[in-house]
């Protein structure tokens, strides 16, 4: 099974131009939002998902999974109705995919120099990301 495949079966069947869209618009997000992904982190351990984020950023560390409601929790309702409306998704798909392509994200992002980078570096690690969805 392919990575499009999993991540269609983990996120309700969404196409991979949907997952696409989706992991576009989030890196949008990421880049738009104060202290960028470290920011939206912080969010995430604040709210109680400290573990998670922790395991998205170990490299020999299995990923640990975040449901939908999770995603929305520390992206904020606010990012995931963007989303939505950029991609024309409902809100309860993005969170679905949000909560599949966030983790896989960091992970990238944390085997490619970390997730402090200049907003330039992050744009170029998004550019890597996305092309192994495609």
């Amino acid at each position: 099974m392919g990575l499009l495949d999993s991540l269609q079966s983990m996120a309700g069947g969404l196409s991979g131009d949907q997952h696409a869209s989706v992991a576009t618009e989030l890196m949008n997000a990421v880049q738009q939002h104060p202290g960028g992904l470290s920011g939206i982190l912080q969010n995430f351990q604040q709210n109680g998902m400290g573990d998670h984020v922790n395991s998205w950023q170990q490299p020999n560390q299995a990923n640990q999974q975040i449901t939908p409601d999770q995603a929305q929790q520390g992206l904020g309702s606010g990012v995931i109705d963007t989303i939505a409306q950029r991609t024309g998704l409902s809100p309860t798909m993005v969170k679905g995919a949000a909560a599949v392509i966030l983790p896989m994200m960091v992970a990238h992002f944390a085997e490619n120099g970390g997730v402090n980078q200049h907003p330039s570096a992050l744009g170029s690690l998004a550019s890597g990301f996305l092309s192994k969805l495609g």
